[in-house]
C-alpha cells in the first residue's frame, strides 16, 4: 500500500478563512481528492466529520477552538495536522503528536504534513530531526494500519529497526525519508502482526 495515494480520499477542510480555504479545497480537488467542506464552523465540520479519511484544522474558527472535531477525528484514528495563525493557544497534550503548521504556508507543505511520504526527493529544513519528523511519521503509521494502537507500535517497531540498522541508511537519504521507507517495510513485513 502507498502512503501516498490521496485520489478518491475525503478530506475534510475545516477552515473559517474563505479564501484559504478556496485554495486548500481546490489543491486537493486537483489531486483527486474528495473535499469535504470546507466547513467554516464547528457545527458545520461535525457534520462532515464522520466522513474523513484525513483533515486540515483551522484550531481557531471565529473565537471557539476546533478541538472537539480533532478529539473525533482522533476517535477513529483519521489523520490530520492543525494549520493555524494563532501562536497564542495551547494545544492540548493528547495532540502533542500532531502536525502544526503556520498560517500563511504553501499547500503543498499542508498535504506533506498529512501524507509525509508524498515527496521524498524533497528534504525539508527539520528532515534530520527526528523530534520534528516524528508527528509525520506516526501520521503515517495510522494511515497504514487504520488502528492507533497498532500504528504507535509500528511506529516503535520501526524506530527499534532504524536504531539497529543506522548503518545501512543511506548517505544522502533524510532521515525523514529512510524513516518513511523503513516504516513501509515493517508494514509490509509485521503489518498483520501489529493488528492483534
Amino acid at each position: 500500500m502507498v502512503v501516498t495515494e490521496v485520489r478518491g480520499r475525503k478530506v475534510l477542510i475545516v477552515e473559517d478563512e474563505y479564501l484559504l480555504a478556496q485554495d486548500l479545497t481546490k489543491y486537493f480537488r486537483k489531486l483527486g481528492a474528495i473535499v469535504l467542506g470546507p466547513a467554516p464552523s464547528i457545527e458545520a465540520a461535525t457534520k462532515k466529520v464522520a466522513d474523513a479519511d484525513a483533515a486540515v484544522l483551522d484550531i481557531d474558527l471565529n473565537g471557539h477552538q476546533v478541538f472537539p472535531i480533532a478529539d473525533a477525528l482522533m476517535d477513529r484514528n483519521v489523520p490530520f495536522v492543525f494549520f493555524t495563525g494563532r501562536d497564542d493557544i495551547a494545544v492540548p497534550p493528547r495532540f502533542r503528536h500532531v502536525g502544526r503548521l503556520p498560517k500563511p504556508v504553501d499547500t503543498k507543505t499542508v498535504f506533506d504534513a498529512i501524507f509525509p511520504s508524498s515527496n521524498r526527493a524533497s528534504v525539508s529544513e527539520d528532515a534530520n530531526d527526528v523530534f520534528a519528523i516524528l508527528p509525520r511519521i506516526r501520521l503515517a503509521a495510522l494511515i497504514l494500519m487504520e488502528d492507533a494502537s497498532a500504528g504507535d507500535r509500528l511506529v516503535e517497531l520501526t524506530l527499534k529497526h532504524a536504531l539497529s540498522n543506522l548503518a545501512q541508511r543511506p548517505v544522502k537519504c533524510s532521515l525523514e525519508v529512510w524513516l518513511t521507507e523503513v516504516l513501509e517495510e515493517m508494514h509490509t513485513r509485521h503489518g498483520r502482526d501489529l493488528l492483534q
